[in-house]
């Protein structure tokens, strides 16, 4: 061999080991050495990360540790896949958000599709949060009638009525339902359920607890707001029964008019028996009204008196609430709605500032308070048409 040829050769030794070297360098470090392994599932979050999981919400984005995983193609949670970033995704981890949609399969299994073709189980469940019942627009509604119902987390849900008597459900959303009332619902709690879970109403349906007026058996003084039905008021339909009705073309500041109050003198009902019995704390001014004009001005104060013939409005120490929907712009509601003052709520003296928002006093006691008074009466910048239809005056546990 010349000088030359051996020149040649020392000069490409160096590159071809160098080629031979960077070729293994270049080896896939994420090939799978055996089969695939996950070993633990952990939270993301720092503070959380010492945390096994064997569950967790929608939309949680979760860490899978194992072995051998970097050949993922495709990983479905119950019958939802989910959507894998190939950067996030090597032989011994993957990161992955669960799914935010609702499974109408529930395995509670990770299944990993891989490129060949293979799958592997993984025990874990999606926590879908059980439903939440929170109120109604109107706790009385016709058999035949739609009643709203409020809440969140309604996936596929069922509506029964007290007896377990179940609704037939004409729309809903995540957060609403519209249902029929079934034929010959009574009163009592409605239940709401999913896959996921049962949620139970605090308020009732049609609650007949402590009625104090509903103007069929239990009425007020009728030379205050006139008693009216669909009949008479055909703009007003009945949600049960006859119902009392504030009216006026145009209702001013101060203005007091019989008809624009509603008056319950004890004596000439049901006699000495407390509006309601408990701790103030734990009570609720219930009733069902309805607004077909919009209410502009003049606040509703709602006050209770002693026993006797009379209103009892300047009796010393009487507490007043005020029912003041419209302050942020005119109120109007479509159809009937259920309306909750807590008694907490009755904390104005009678002439506190019409936009004082704490009052000056409070109500403690129920034990002498027999009478029920509701009126428009207060401040008003203009004089404006009035249309309130109020129905089933009830005090109960909120």
């Amino acid at each position: 061999m010349n000088a030359f040829k051996k020149y040649l050769i020392c000069l490409m030794l160096p590159a071809v080991f160098a080629g031979v070297m960077s070729c293994e360098k270049e080896e896939n470090p994420q090939a799978s050495d055996g089969p695939p392994v996950v070993s633990y599932i952990r939270s993301t979050d720092p503070a959380l990360s010492d945390s096994l999981l064997v569950g967790t919400f929608m939309g949680s984005l979760i860490a899978i540790v194992g072995d051998n995983l970097g050949d993922t193609r495709e990983i479905w949670f119950n019958d939802q896949r989910a959507t894998l970033n190939p950067t996030y995704v090597t032989k011994k981890s993957i990161l992955v958000n669960v799914p935010s949609t609702v499974p109408v399969v529930v395995t509670n299994k990770i299944r990993f599709v891989f490129g060949d073709g293979t799958e592997l189980l993984h025990d874990f469940s999606v926590n879908v949060p059980a439903p939440t019942l929170e109120s109604i627009k109107c706790e009385y509604v016709p058999d035949g009638g739609t009643v709203v119902l409020n809440g969140d987390f309604y996936f596929e849900p069922k509506v029964f009525f007290p007896g377990n008597v179940e609704a037939v459900i004409s729309s809903f959303t995540k957060t609403q339902i519209e249902a029929i009332v079934p034929a010959g619902a009574t009163p009592g709690q409605i239940t709401v359920k999913t896959t996921f879970g049962t949620a139970k109403s605090k308020f009732f349906f049609r609650d007949d607890r402590n009625i104090l007026l509903d103007y069929d058996t239990r009425s007020h003084e009728t030379w205050t707001a006139p008693i009216r039905n669909s009949a008479a008021t055909p703009e007003v339909p009945e949600c049960s029964g006859n119902y009392a009705l504030f009216k006026s073309a145009s209702h001013g500041a101060w203005q007091w008019v019989n008809e624009m109050t509603m008056q319950y003198w004890a004596p000439r009902g049901r006699g000495n028996i407390p509006v309601a019995t408990g701790a103030v704390s734990d009570l609720v001014l219930k009733f069902e009204a309805n607004v077909p004009v919009e209410w502009k001005s003049v606040r509703m104060e709602i006050f209770f008196g002693p026993f006797a013939e009379d209103h009892g409005r300047d009796v010393a120490g009487t507490v007043f609430a005020r029912w003041r929907p419209w302050k942020n712009g005119p109120y109007k509601t479509n159809g009937w709605e259920t309306i909750s003052i807590p008694l907490s709520e009755f904390k104005y003296g009678k002439d506190d500032p019409e936009d004082s928002e704490i009052g000056s006093t409070a109500l403690t006691s129920l034990s002498s308070l027999t009478n029920v008074t509701m009126m428009l009466f207060g401040p008003a910048d203009a004089a404006n048409p009035i249309e309130i239809a109020i129905d089933n005056i009830r005090i109960v546990q909120n």
